[in-house]
């Protein structure tokens, strides 16, 4: 017997695929709980864990009679919960197993943890076989409980939401998996997302056994998934979200808002394979109308859909250009009037000529950039000696106003996101109201871009986050040039280049970088790289010839770079030609 005993409270052009299914909006995803012998008390906090308010989870209990009669059909993930695999075995039967065997073959999930993790082994004559894995030092199985340290894997750092490479956790005498010289070629290999860094050896079992051996593993199996655990998330505070990032995993839904050309996809997937951290999402528009909107991967242990948050990063930029460019339309911004006109308080340093609009705009400012290591330190000081935790919009601005700018303004081009959120501000000065209620008033609400949102304290350079449904909103207006936001002369002015002092044009318009060849307009475009966890790396190009965008957000992969994304774009965009 092995046993767990926790203890621990145009069509035309293209054809295209419509993915039904799962997204953000929440589709369920149907779970079964095994409910029979062998089944631990430690069950009950598990379904608590799955039935969180903000979870997609339908759950519900079933039994083995059940599971033999094929009831299996109805679920999405089977869930084999700690107590003693073996009694579990025995209480599903030989066709009991096979029906599980089958159900994860034809693409479902199996979750199995501690006494489920041994049952997806393919050590015991009772096993699934689910898992090319073998239990390490099986006869001392009941090496008792504790806390014990794990050690994850890069992977599971950003699978599980970006959390530390070592975690504490419950043990109750889960299995030790490891392949070795077992390896079985009929059973698919597993990919390990932690081993045990520290152990536990009582009851006999020998020391220094359980470190190194593997704690969290996944693997596919047929068209299913497999996710295991040999501990105890769901009885380790702090821990419990670890159980529904698998489940999400899972599920292997698909998204019902996803319009997929499987050639398109396949560029992707070449560019950026499947077993990649993180995740990436696509959009391609002709004319605004969508031709390929899927996301592929995950999203802090989440499917990435087309209602995923995406952070824009400096793609933000051209939203704060647009309420710039409503205000000019409407009279109440003038590019070439000098910025101390709309903020009269704000005391900026002058080299040669005072800052003007345009500057803002076209990064000719000359201002500090606040994301260079030199201003983040005169920032921290900055702060420290007005006691301040965050900068917003306002005290940004009165940070500039301690910095000494780096060349007269309109004599170069010299990209800078302090002077977006200066932007910002004027629009919030003028408006009289928040940047980010402006914005949300009159874009969001116009358009419906109902999953976009912004910070409501720091805005213009790179806060914002939106989805693929709501980005192909926005799209959609550009290109159809939507008199909601602004007149056919606007949206020119939008992609209209900038210009020096000298009157030397520059590559930039309003939050665009611009490509214009013979004074025709080829390509707009803009990238965005974030940092810290969200590790965004997008790149949005217009094609003017022809209408199209593309448009990738690359969500928790640093790895992808600018050379990687614009080969990624401009394959996609080459398909699209040939059709």
């Amino acid at each position: 017997m092995r046993s767990c005993f926790p203890h621990i409270a145009p069509a035309v052009l293209l054809v295209f695929t419509l993915l039904t299914s799962w997204g953000q909006a929440q589709q369920t995803v149907r779970v079964a709980v095994f409910q029979g012998d062998g089944v631990g008390k430690s069950v009950h906090d598990l379904i608590e864990t799955l039935q969180q308010e903000d979870e997609p989870f339908d759950v519900e209990r079933i039994t083995a009679e059940q599971i033999q009669q094929d009831a299996l059909a109805e679920f999405d993930v089977l869930i084999h919960p700690g107590g003693s695999g073996s009694k579990q075995a025995a209480s599903l039967g030989e066709p009991g197993r096979e029906r599980v065997r089958s159900f994860v073959k034809r693409g479902g999930g199996y979750l199995g943890v501690c006494a489920g993790a041994y049952l997806a082994t393919n050590d015991y004559a009772w096993s699934l076989n689910l898992l090319d894995a073998k239990v390490v030092d099986r006869r001392h199985w009941a090496r008792g409980n504790g806390m014990v340290e794990l050690q994850l894997s890069p992977a599971a750092t950003a699978f599980f939401g970006h959390i530390p490479d070592e975690a504490t956790i419950y043990y109750g005498q889960g299995p030790l998996l490891g392949r070795r010289e077992w390896d079985d070629p009929k059973v698919p290999n597993y990919e390990s997302l932690a081993i045990y860094k520290t152990g536990i050896a009582e009851k006999g079992a020998p020391e220094g056994v359980m470190p190194g051996t593997s704690a969290i593993v996944r693997t596919r199996y047929g068209a299913g998934r497999v996710f295991c655990f040999s501990p105890h998330p769901e009885l380790t505070d702090g821990s419990e979200a670890m159980i529904n990032s698998a489940v999400h995993w899972l599920s292997g839904m698909t998204d019902q808002h996803a319009i997929e050309v499987p050639e398109i996809g396949q560029i992707v997937r070449r560019h950026i394979p499947a077993d990649s951290p993180g995740g990436v999402a696509v959009l391609v528009t002709r004319q605004g109308e969508v031709l390929h909107r899927r996301g592929y991967g995950f999203v802090k242990g989440r499917h990435l859909t087309t209602q995923t948050p995406l952070s824009l990063a400096s793609v933000t930029k051209q939203f704060a250009a647009m309420c710039a460019a409503i205000l000019i339309e409407e009279g109440r911004l003038d590019v070439n009037e000098k910025v101390s006109h709309y903020l009269p308080d704000l005391d900026l340093p002058v080299e040669g000529r005072e800052l003007r609009v345009k500057d803002l705009l076209w990064h000719t400012s000359g201002l500090p950039n606040f994301v260079k290591t030199q201003e983040k330190a005169a920032i921290a000081e900055f702060k420290q000696q007005h006691e301040l935790t965050f900068l917003t919009n306002a005290t940004h601005a009165q940070w500039l106003a301690t910095m000494d700018v780096q060349r007269p303004p309109g004599q170069q081009f010299e990209y800078t996101n302090s002077g977006y959120v200066l932007l910002t501000r004027v629009i919030e000065v003028i408006a009289r109201e928040p940047f980010h209620a402006f914005q949300q008033r009159r874009i969001f609400d116009v358009l419906g871009m109902s999953e976009t949102t912004d910070s409501t304290t720091f805005n213009g350079s790179g806060n914002m986050r939106t989805t693929l449904v709501d980005y192909g909103k926005w799209d959609r207006a550009l290109w159809q040039q939507d008199p909601r936001l602004l007149s056919t002369e606007g949206y020119q002015m939008l992609f209209t280049p900038g210009e020096l002092d000298n009157g030397e044009p520059i590559p930039y318009g309003f939050g665009w970088r611009l490509d214009y060849r013979d004074d025709k307009l080829l390509i707009a475009e803009h990238g965005g790289v974030g940092s810290g966890t969200t590790a965004a790396r997008n790149l949005v190009r217009r094609h003017f010839s022809d209408g199209t965008t593309v448009a990738i957000f690359v969500q928790e992969n640093p790895h992808i770079g600018r050379t990687d994304r614009a080969e990624l774009v401009s394959e996609i965009y080459e398909w699209t030609l040939r059709q």
